[in-house]
């Protein structure tokens, strides 16, 4: 695809973008409940594109279609333990969200552990842990638009250029309207990546399978354990991915969207089919291209990033038009939706706490220049260009997974205060921090399982000898 139709493609897919995010403006309030949680009135639709296209992401297209050429079966089977602890993740804890937002109006999801530890001081912590953790998650959708849009372009587009452009997309889509324009926009690039993931798929089957010597899985890739999936690094990357639902506050927060228990009982089962769907579009590809390598008729890629963006390069032209496009939608997608709430959590555990009078619209001015600090933040850390991006996701929910012990303790457990829970943060935090820098996996055994162990014991050992706050009881009872 030449330069002039991959800069056209864009050009078309942000104008009808933003004409969809300044028409969505239309519908919010002016009120910062509004602006970050849509004051509980998505419908079902809405919620399930808003939550699956934030969670599927250039991880997806770019990084596990490259994970499963490289690695074999054993990439879908760590997508599916996300899916599968996702799903049952939801259907406990998202009718409690719906709930504590109907009666309490919460509108970050760290307000949340706030009032159940009974201290500012955990909704802090939380909010600086995600502030960190999210940066990296953030720069690897970033690098996912920049690598897909100089592979479909043929480098034409430089991959500066890429990162520019993605940041101010996602920041322009999140700051006009809130979570209006980001859940209405989302419907759009949902619908963008399942068309363009499935008729790729079929293209890239029906092509493969011409090849005189095509074989769908071949050697090691079609078992587990292998020499990249061994039980040790399936468990260090599974873990915090199962428990991502409920450590990642970006789709923590949609939580709070839904109009009624009826329309997130339907977004649950949406999102479901949509999930299930794309995640076996996306690791079926990656064995599809890699038995088109091993029959002659695909490059072989060293570097598993850089399999899509190879891919783009030999698909029909409207082909690689809508496939640059469907990436750069799972890209923003997740990028605006991750920002939005940041900058919520920002105000309302940080600033709020220390200015207590601030006003609605204050509180919304606020947010939209935290947004555009988180942007350039981004932008930044992608230029660098760190590591792959199923690493730097995982990464991010690495450091992360000690949120989990508190969220779930909130709901199931009667005892634990501000000590407890400030404990476990730093504790777990500080683990996973050191042994993903030292390479470290004590007594053999995955770093993410010390993690969430370390996170878990501090917690439960700490807060036995702990009142439950009164606000616990309110979260309990939800």
């Amino acid at each position: 695809m030449e330069g002039f139709q991959a800069y056209l493609a864009i050009a078309v897919y942000i104008a009808a973008g933003t004409t969809i995010a300044w028409l969505a403006k239309k519908r919010l309030r002016k009120d910062v409940k509004d602006f970050y949680t849509a004051g509980g009135r998505f419908g079902s639709v809405v919620l399930s594109l808003s939550y699956a296209a934030t969670t599927y992401s250039a991880f997806m297209f770019i990084g596990l279609v490259g994970l499963s050429y490289q690695s074999g079966v054993g990439a879908m089977g760590f997508e599916l333990v996300y899916f599968v602890g996702t799903l049952f993740l939801l259907y406990y804890l998202a009718p409690k969200y719906y709930s504590l937002h109907s009666r309490y109006g919460y509108v970050s999801p760290a307000e949340v552990l706030t009032d159940r530890y009974g201290s500012p001081a955990v909704g802090m912590a939380v909010t600086l842990i995600s502030l960190v953790a999210l940066i990296p998650y953030s720069s690897a959708q970033i690098m996912g638009i920049a690598f897909a849009a100089e592979g479909a372009s043929g480098g034409t587009i430089p991959f500066t250029l890429a990162v520019i452009i993605a940041v101010s997309l996602a920041l322009l889509w999140s700051v006009v309207a809130g979570v209006w324009s980001v859940g209405w926009t989302d419907v759009y690039q949902g619908i963008l990546m399942i068309v363009a993931g499935v008729t790729i798929l079929a293209w890239a089957i029906s092509w493969a399978t011409s090849l005189p010597s095509f074989s769908f899985i071949a050697g090691e890739l079609g078992r587990v354990p292998n020499s990249y999936w061994t039980p040790q690094t399936f468990l260090n990357m599974t873990i915090p991915w199962f428990f991502f639902a409920v450590t990642n506050p970006q789709v923590v927060q949609r939580l709070f969207a839904p109009k009624s228990r009826e329309a997130q009982k339907k977004m649950i089962t949406l999102f479901g089919a949509y999930g299930l769907i794309f995640t076996l579009m996306v690791c079926t590809l990656g064995l599809v291209l890699k038995g088109a390598t091993m029959a002659g008729g695909f490059p072989l890629v060293a570097y598993r990033d850089s399999v899509t963006p190879t891919l783009l390069g030999i698909l029909p032209p409207w082909m690689t038009i809508l496939g640059l496009v469907a990436i750069i939608a799972a890209s923003i997608s997740t990028i605006d939706g991750i920002i939005l709430t940041l900058s919520s959590m920002s105000i309302r555990d940080i600033f709020l706490p220390l200015r207590p009078k601030l006003s609605q619209k204050a509180q919304i001015m606020a947010g939209r220049s935290v947004m555009i600090a988180l942007a350039l933040g981004c932008m930044i850390f992608s230029l660098s260009k760190p590591g792959l991006i199923v690493d730097l996701s995982v990464l991010s929910s690495s450091l992360l997974l000690p949120i989990a012990p508190l969220v779930l303790g909130s709901f199931l457990w009667g005892r634990g205060g501000k000590y407890s829970a400030l404990a476990s943060l730093v504790a777990g935090f500080a683990t996973a921090a050191a042994l993903y820098y030292l390479k470290l996996s004590p007594l053999g055994l995955p770093m993410n399982l010390w993690t969430l162990a370390v996170s878990s014991i501090t917690y439960l050992t700490l807060g036995s000898f702990e009142m439950n706050p009164e606000g616990g009881k309110k979260i309990r009872e939800a």
